[in-house]
């Protein structure tokens, strides 16, 4: 894809040189406190976050999320926007700092770096209506359908 922009960063800075227990790996700890349906989403963007920074060589449980600075979060929240959709990056981008959340709990980066490896912009993301309004002929069939309809639902859809 041309014009996006590479994270690619030297592996074997953000690459895990050691086994790290799961009680002190902060994109583990992080991933445990959510909820069974947000764990797999969350998972699933810390490894497209982990692969875009170290060229696949790296998934959310390799990559080193504590050694990560302000100019990687910069960088990764760019590419996602060229990447995905605004609320989808969004959502990545909560994944990032929440790992980073739980790297400064666990003692694994400073204050300060934690302070400024998250203080990235916000994703505006527009509030555009989607769809149309109905005509007033499409309104009064659809009133008429449901009039002509039996049960409940149906004086639901009326109402």
């Amino acid at each position: 894809m041309s014009g996006i922009p590479t994270l690619t960063v030297t592996s074997n800075s953000l690459a895990l040189t050691t086994a790290v227990p799961l009680t002190r790996h902060t994109a583990a700890v992080y991933l445990s406190a959510l909820g069974k349906g947000s764990r797999s989403t969350m998972r699933q963007s810390l490894n497209a976050i982990a692969a875009m920074l170290t060229n696949g060589e790296c998934d959310h449980l390799t990559l080193n999320w504590a050694a990560l600075r302000y100019e990687h979060t910069a960088a990764i929240q760019v590419a996602l926007l060229e990447r995905y959709e605004p609320a989808t990056a969004q959502k990545m981008m909560c994944s990032v700092r929440r790992v980073l959340k739980e790297a400064r709990r666990l003692k694994l980066i400073s204050n300060e770096d934690y302070e400024f490896a998250v203080d990235v912009p916000p994703i505006k993301i527009s509030k555009s209506l989607r769809g149309r309004a109905l005509s007033q002929d499409e309104i009064t069939a659809l009133m008429d359908a449901c009039q002509k309809s039996e049960g409940a639902s149906a004086l639901r859809d009326l109402a």
